[in-house]
């Protein structure tokens, strides 16, 4: 973490830098100008001075004007794009520190060494000072020794003016040189650290404004976070006084030991009491009595004690004495070191809700009752639909047997033996030479022919007349069975339950060419249930799609009746290839009412829906769309008799359950 006093070193630093750059920036445009104005008098110096110098009292152009042109342009040309390309670089002050003492070379070579244009060196330190970088004194002293060195050594005219050797001259002019960066030198680091000083002392005197205003601004926000706070808090103030004055919730605030602290108008609207009557007064002295539940009254007790929140529903008493219900909400107000110190009461008059609830309850199961009595009645329209159907062929057989005696051969017998009757004493020879005589034994072999031919159609008749009688026989049983069963929790056999179906709608399917499939997975699944429940479901399931096959009119109709286990649950399947159901009417079908018939009353699902909640189960339907068939589900717990028990405690109708379709992918 970055301290503050970190914060503002690095601050007055980066000022530093920052000035200091402008600073070169300033005194590289001043150079340049410098380098300039050095070539432009390094060549009138050698035009005009340099013949003077080197040849004597002649005044011609000399050989050094060229080294003035072209060593001089490219010390300064040098100089300066080293300047434009890094005009604040560290290592260019060193680049000019070079350059400028090499120009003070070239000019001292230009006059011949005359000891005057040595000061040029001085100048030129003193110059370079402004940079106020000591270190590039150094450099500039070491450039101008080597110099001196070099040309006292192998040119002295050049340097020094005198043509003999002088090896220990140098070390005089270098020395003189030191003396001056002696001086400039210290001045130079002192003016750098007062210049670094300065950044400081300003860098400060922004960040203490910096501060100043932050705080200027946190006080300014705060102060403004505190009147918006102020306003706020009036404003909400108002409106819950409002809320307090105009709510029918009767509000209480009481101290920790429920003693009454203050009412609302709500309060005394509903109970009828005055405020100044019951300050003070625990709210159990004044609001409860006989029909009051005592667990109720024991449970919020404790939660006061405990001092926690309570919700219930109960009895309580207005002051002229007349019971209401009410709905009470209690909550622990904290006090300022987390102790709680106040509950706040919040009371509703619920009698209406409550009377309501009771009327809905009884409107619902007289609901549930008719649609089990439209289930009932319509289980019952088809099995009578089913009889009417085998009394048909009954008929028909009946009819049949009838004409065969109508139309039988004992007729003929009659006759014949009429005939033996008046020729008994001439019988012998009445065959042999009457006529009639002679054909009757080949028609007495006739008509035993016949009468064999009639009994063989009699039994056949007969045969089918009494199993059209045994299946009326059966179909009436199943109808007794789910009379008798309502309501009985009974061990039940997978394969029985789809045997009784079938048995119920067998003639009607086999009338009109309808292929009924069942299919029963292995192991068989066993469960205990409602067998009257279950049939009818899926008769009128099956009874359903028998209609959806008709309206269809499929080339090849078929209903599949499967059952199988999954985990602790029963599934009965029913799918037809019929006309099937729109995808906006998939969630409607087993609404009270819906029906997609001509003329259906929506009775039949939705009675089979609340008939399989009855019994803990649920019902659910899935289609591809109109000509897509559509399939039913009833899913069934393993045991439902623990599920019924939840059930009977429960008052939800099928219209708030979840009835969506299951998973179009769930098998078996």
């Amino acid at each position: 973490m970055v301290t503050d006093s970190a914060r503002a070193i690095e601050s007055a630093d980066t000022l530093f830098r920052k000035r200091y750059k402008k600073e070169c920036l300033r005194v590289s445009g001043f150079i340049q100008w410098l380098m300039v104005c050095q070539w432009l008098m390094g060549i009138a110096f050698a035009a005009f001075y340099s013949p003077l110098t080197w040849i004597g009292n002649q005044f011609e152009p000399h050989v050094h004007l060229w080294a003035s042109v072209f060593i001089g342009g490219s010390l300064s040309a040098f100089t300066i794009l080293w300047l434009r390309t890094y005009p604040t670089a560290a290592h260019t002050r060193h680049v000019v520190a070079t350059t400028q003492m090499l120009w003070s070379a070239l000019l001292i070579h230009l006059s011949g060494g005359r000891i005057e244009t040595h000061f040029h060196v001085f100048a030129s330190l003193a110059i370079l000072s402004i940079y106020r970088d000591w270190t590039i004194l150094i450099t500039a002293t070491a450039v101008i020794a080597v110099d001196h060195f070099v040309r006292g050594v192998f040119y002295p005219l050049s340097a020094f003016g005198i043509v003999t050797e002088s090896p220990y001259r140098w070390i005089e002019h270098a020395l003189w040189v030191l003396f001056e960066v002696a001086f400039l030198a210290p001045g130079c680091r002192r003016l750098r650290n007062e210049f670094r000083e300065l950044c400081a002392r300003q860098t400060e005197i922004v960040e203490a404004k910096r501060s100043v205003d932050i705080k200027v601004d946190e006080r300014t926000k705060d102060l403004v976070k505190a009147n918006l706070l102020l306003a706020i808090k009036t404003a909400e103030a108002e409106k819950l006084a409002l809320v307090a004055k105009y709510t029918d919730n009767a509000v209480a605030i009481t101290d920790g030991d429920a003693n009454v602290e203050w009412v609302n108008e709500g309060f005394t609207r509903i109970t009828g009491f005055e405020a100044d009557e019951i300050i003070g007064a625990p709210e159990s002295g004044f609001q409860f009595g006989e029909l009051t539940c005592p667990q109720t009254l024991a449970d919020m007790r404790r939660a006061i004690d405990a001092k926690q929140a309570f919700n219930a529903e109960m009895v309580s008493y207005r002051k002229d004495g007349t019971p209401y219900w009410m709905a009470i909400e209690l909550r622990p107000i904290p006090g300022n070191y987390g102790t709680t110190e106040r509950f706040i009461s919040i009371q509703s008059d619920i009698t209406d809700r409550v009377e309501a609830e009771r009327q809905n309850r009884l409107l619902q199961q007289e609901i549930v009752d008719a649609s089990r009595q439209a289930g009932m009645a319509e289980v019952a329209t088809g099995v009578l639909h089913n009889v009417g159907n085998i009394l048909n062929s009954v008929n028909v057989s009946a009819s049949v047997i009838r004409k065969q005696f109508e139309n039988s051969a004992l007729k003929n017998l009659e006759k014949a033996t009429d005939l033996i009757s008046q020729y008994e004493s001439s019988l012998a020879e009445f065959i042999e030479h009457d006529d009639r005589g002679k054909n009757l034994p080949k028609y007495l072999v006739l008509v035993a022919q016949s009468l064999r031919n009639e009994r063989v159609s009699v039994d056949r008749e007969i045969g089918d007349l009494t199993k059209n009688i045994e299946h009326i026989k059966e179909i009436i049983a199943v109808q007794q069975t789910m009379a008798k069963t309502s309501g009985l929790q009974q061990e039940l056999h997978a394969s029985e339950i789809i045997r009784d179906v079938m048995t119920a709608n067998k003639e009607s399917l086999t009338n009109h060419a309808i292929e009924f499939i069942e299919q029963v997975a292995s192991p068989e699944p066993t469960l205990v249930s409602d067998k009257h429940r279950i049939l009818q479901i899926l008769i009128n399931l099956v009874c359903n799609a028998k209609d959806a096959l008709l309206e269809a009119n499929v080339p090849q109709p078929r209903i599949l009746l499967r059952t199988w286990t999954q985990q602790d649950h029963v599934l009965f399947e029913v799918t037809d290839n019929g006309i099937g159901i729109r995808s906006e009417d998939i969630n409607k079908i087993f609404q009270h009412g819906f029906t997609t018939k001509a003329h259906g009353h929506g009775f039949g699902l939705h009675s089979s829906a609340n008939a399989a909640t009855e019994i803990g189960g649920r019902l659910s339907a899935t289609s591809a769309g109109i000509g897509k068939g559509a399939r039913f589900v009833l899913r069934l717990p393993v045991d439902a008799r623990d599920t019924v028990d939840k059930h009977d405690h429960h008052t939800d109708s099928v219209d708030d359950m979840d009835l969506s379709p299951l998973d179009s992918g769930e098998n078996a």
